[in-house]
């Protein structure tokens, strides 16, 4: 296997995170800066076109560490429950995360985000170094 092939894994979570992080850059935006509210989607919530490039940033960069994690399961040796752990808490995360913008949980999406957050750096750093 040449040299190139063996970082590949590596490059592509590399570049996957950069999108991540360029799309919580980019919704940290304040809200006086974002201009008007294109799809209002609950009181005090609504996607603006700033959002929705943050937005799009993450979805593509999440979706790409995603399908690099499960690519990488087989070579990652976790137990069967480790898997099933830190699916559910990835799975919760992700629920608290979209419960906060559609029924009002407020600050429920800090504890999604912390959960979803624990499963990411367990399951990237694995999938960068194998």
């Amino acid at each position: 296997m040449s040299p190139d092939g063996e970082g590949a894994p590596r490059r592509q979570v590399h570049t996957a995170a950069l999108l991540i992080v360029a799309g919580v850059l980019v919704l940290f935006v304040p809200a006086g800066d974002e201009g008007r509210v294109l799809v209002p989607i609950s009181e005090g919530h609504g996607l603006s076109a700033v959002d929705g490039i943050g937005a799009g940033l993450l979805a593509l960069g999440g979706t790409w560490l995603e399908v690099l994690v499960v690519r990488r399961l087989p070579y990652l040796a976790l137990p069967p429950r480790a898997l099933f752990a830190l699916g559910l808490l990835a799975g919760l995360g992700v629920g608290l995360l979209v419960a906060s913008v559609f029924a009002g949980f407020f600050w429920w999406w800090a504890v999604g985000a912390a959960a979803l957050g624990i499963a990411l750096l367990v399951l990237v750093p694995l999938t960068a170094r194998r």
